[in-house]
């Protein structure tokens, strides 16, 4: 009962110190992630250790009546609270697993088609200028052995994708830079995953005495890589088969009125599932467990299932990923983690120059590399100046290669490849989220006009409370607006993206991705025609606030797979936000009632825009 005594009290306090860290950060303007970190940090057992020390180096501090309980805690708890906070740190490689999954959104075809050539060029430049600067800086200026400088330039080409992420879904941000860093940072992972796999090897067989031939070297890497990719297939199939495409229509609710042309509009009605989010997370987990137990990258595993989901199974999957009222809770605890496992012991004066060396080179490496690869690519200059600070945060993969290069080599240059790493992730990964966090509230005000997000990145209370009593004009009319337009299309797939653009064209949406792709893979998911040359494809987007709709008609009707099996004369393309899903219903049983006016319908088709 004592440690499940302490695993309650650490949780709790955890939790709460993540929060009030992020709210005060928040007071600050110093970004919110930051001030959850922060917490996790005060909390952990390495600052409190650091406290320890301090106290006790006072004489006659252990009589004072108010830090009586302080040194009752360090006497008698200490020692089992560091235990139970440690065993909280395999959630943050759970975490890592789920957010590596949910790349694979990013991964579909369709986007790799768009952005995949382009960040394979930036990726390359700048993984191989980190690789090549850092391992430059180790091995000719501090004097590293050639194999230990060529492994510590393997591990810094490593990115962490995790708070990134994390940070774009607090944001809301979707689009062309999501995708085009979840494009880089994928490829990233796998060179770097190479690269430390070929370097280790040789280093273990020059340990040993052991022949070094490339052969022998290419067995185990491949091996790792074949076994990774594996079992990230047969996460996709156990997924597959657990979370049937039925189960992805949730459970809709039926308005019940004459005729079956609501009905049939309603039946499809897409509303992410806590339930399908805890499928993910388990079977994700017990995935990257088996792949962790036999050595093997267990991002790798992760991003392949998240690809194989994406392409071959239902996009859809994925926003069961971001539920509006779990995902942030995850967070918390993520960054509270992160934060009390910062060992702040890990620095000292002797590897210092080491740690400040690692710190100047990644950081030349990632941020000229990504910077001249994106401007060789003619990237838009919001992305030039946003994209290279997106690439500094590093832990996770990096964290775990680390530990086990000083595990296997156990001896003194492993050590010190640990000591000059190790502290210099936290200080990548704090200066990351805070850069990271800067640097994507700025996008979301270029590129947005977000006047509502402010500086650390929320909605203050007013605006929050103006989002809560949103009044929304659901009559046909308000909807609609003068949003009506004369299209030619040659196919359903033609007219959902001439409409996605005009999305754009009227001041709604800044990028027609972030709802093409949705659309799509909502059509293959089931055809959103209902009949009587009706179709009403549809999606979910945290860009916008309220519903929006813009009606297309078509100049030559096309088939959409319709129940009546008549062609589509007139779309209506329905935008929902993520937090206010039951808008969708209202807008559909709005322009339902409508369009049983027929002469509506002729004079949409009279008054349509070219």
């Amino acid at each position: 009962m004592d440690h499940i005594k302490y695993q309650i009290f650490g949780a709790g306090i955890l939790i709460l110190a993540a929060y009030l860290g992020g709210y005060i950060a928040r007071k600050l303007n110093i970004g919110e992630v930051v001030g959850q970190i922060a917490g996790g940090v005060v909390v952990g057992p390495h600052f409190l250790h650091l406290t320890e020390k301090f106290l006790y180096s006072f004489e006659g501090l252990r009589e004072n009546f108010l830090l009586k309980p302080a040194f009752h805690f360090f006497d008698n708890s200490f020692d089992e609270y560091a235990k139970v906070i440690d065993d909280f740190h395999f959630f943050i490689f759970m975490f890592l697993g789920i957010i590596a999954f949910s790349l694979g959104e990013e991964l579909h075809r369709d986007r790799i088609k768009k952005v995949g050539k382009q960040a394979a060029i930036i990726c390359v430049i700048q993984a191989m200028a980190t690789f090549f600067i850092i391992f430059s800086g180790f091995y000719f200026f501090f004097g590293f052995d050639l194999i230990h400088a060529l492994l510590i330039g393997s591990i810094g080409i490593a990115t962490a994708p995790a708070l990134t992420f994390v940070l774009m879904n607090k944001l809301q941000i979707e689009g062309k830079l999501k995708n085009m860093l979840a494009n880089i940072v994928v490829l990233d992972d796998i060179i770097e995953v190479v690269f430390f796999s070929i370097f280790l090897t040789i280093a273990v067989f020059l340990k040993s005495g052991k022949e070094v031939n490339a052969g022998s070297v290419f067995l185990v890497v491949f091996e790792e890589l074949f076994f990774a990719v594996l079992i990230g297939f047969i996460i996709f199939l156990v997924l597959k088969f657990t979370v049937k495409k039925k189960l992805l229509k949730g459970d809709d609710d039926h308005v019940e009125l004459e005729g079956s042309f609501l009905t049939k509009m309603l039946m499809e009605h897409p509303t992410p599932s806590v339930e399908i989010l805890l499928i993910i997370l388990g079977i994700v987990a017990l995935g990257i467990a088996v792949a962790m137990h036999f050595n093997m990258p267990f991002l790798i595993t992760a991003v392949v299932a998240g690809y194989l989901i994406s392409n071959y199974h239902s996009h859809a999957l994925f926003d069961s990923l971001r539920v509006e009222n779990v995902m942030p809770i995850f967070n918390l605890i993520f960054f509270a983690i992160i934060g009390s496992n910062i060992n702040l012991e890990s620095f000292s004066g002797d590897t210092l120059i080491y740690v400040g060396g690692y710190l100047l080179l990644r950081s030349t490496g990632k941020l000229a590399g990504n910077h001249y690869g994106a401007k060789m690519t003619c990237q838009d200059e919001k992305i030039i100046a946003c994209l290279p600070r997106l690439m500094l945060p590093q832990a996770g993969m990096a964290a775990v290669e680390t530990i086990l290069v000083a595990t296997v080599l156990n001896d003194t240059e492993g050590q010190r490849i640990f000591d000059t790493i190790i502290p210099a992730l936290v200080i990548f990964e704090l200066g990351g989220a805070w850069l990271s966090e800067r640097t994507l509230i700025k996008w979301k005000n270029w590129v947005v006009g977000e006047t509502r997000v402010i500086r650390e990145g929320i909605i203050d209370e007013d605006e929050e409370h103006k989002l809560d009593t949103l009044e929304v004009d659901f009559s046909f009319e308000g909807l609609i607006g003068k949003r009506i337009f004369r299209i030619k299309a040659q196919d359903k797939k033609n007219a959902i993206g001439l409409l996605a653009e005009k999305f754009v064209s009227s001041g709604i949406i800044y990028d027609k991705e972030i709802i093409l792709n949705s659309m799509l893979e909502r059509e293959k998911l089931a055809s959103t025609g209902v009949g009587n040359g009706i179709a009403f494809p549809h999606c979910r987007t945290g860009v916008v606030e309220s519903v929006k709709v813009i009606c297309g008609v078509l100049e030559r009707p096309v088939d959409w797979i319709s129940p009546d099996s008549k062609p589509v004369e007139m779309v209506f393309m329905i935008v929902t936000p993520e937090k206010y899903p039951g808008q969708h219903l209202k807008a559909l049983r709005s322009i339902s009632m409508a369009l049983k006016d027929n002469a509506l319908a002729d004079g949409l088709k009279l008054n349509a825009a070219d």
